[in-house]
């Protein structure tokens, strides 16, 4: 009987571990194509938009993360350093930051560092506009169009990243308001750093995620 306790357990331990042998060798060939080949490119191209760069009333920025002492993300930098040349160039004469963080506190956020930001970069703070109430990018369509109609602006050039723009853009149109789409970073797929690839990929994953939370919420 007690030959047979310990034979039931070796097989239970063999099987075990040939499970586990198969996972980790799924993960690793996982990782593989993650990093050196082309996968992570045709995810997160049928993301992207083409640029539609044109004279509007405003630019509609969107926040990315901060620390809480004001260090800006790289994607909260390229959103406005892309939001300063716009304006630099002359195509609209406002800049609105939107988005706020999830707690609600009262205290300096990504927009007011964004903000301090895009005034370093040569916009005047009479042409920024902050709007810190919204939490995600379907309340920044709400809050922002409630502005603009407030100012009578009824399009705008609209800044993110390109993995996120066309979300963003599905969000804003949802509200009934023209966005013209300005990716703050136009990945292509040349982009041969394994890191970058991650990068890529990770982002294509969860906006293939968020477009299916919005289409299931209506918001999109």
């Amino acid at each position: 009987m007690i030959r047979s306790i310990v034979r039931r357990h070796r097989s239970l331990l063999w099987s075990a571990g040939r499970i586990m042998l198969f996972i980790l060798a799924g993960y690793g060939l996982s990782l593989l194509l993650i990093f050196y080949s082309p996968i992570a490119d045709y995810l997160v191209a049928p993301l992207g938009m083409a640029a539609d760069r044109k004279p509007a009333p405003a630019i509609i920025v969107l926040t990315a993360w901060t620390t809480s002492d004001g260090v800006l993300s790289e994607e909260a930098m390229r959103r406005t350093h892309m939001a300063a040349r716009l304006y630099r160039e002359g195509l609209a004469p406002l800049v609105i930051i939107s988005g706020g963080e999830a707690t609600g506190e009262l205290r300096l956020e990504s927009a007011d560092f964004m903000g301090q930001f895009a005034n370093e970069l040569g916009i005047p703070w009479s042409a920024i506009l902050l709007e810190k109430k919204s939490r995600n990018t379907y309340t920044s369509a709400i809050h922002v169009r409630a502005l603009c109609r407030e100012m009578g602006i009824d399009r705008a050039l609209l800044v993110t990243d390109a993995a996120h723009m066309r979300r963003a853009v599905a969000a804003f149109r949802a509200q009934q308001f023209l966005v013209y789409p300005v990716p703050a970073d136009p990945w292509s797929v040349d982009w041969e750093s394994p890191l970058a690839r991650m990068k890529k990929f990770l982002a294509a994953m969860h906006e293939y995620g968020g477009l299916m939370y919005y289409r299931w919420n209506g918001w999109i």
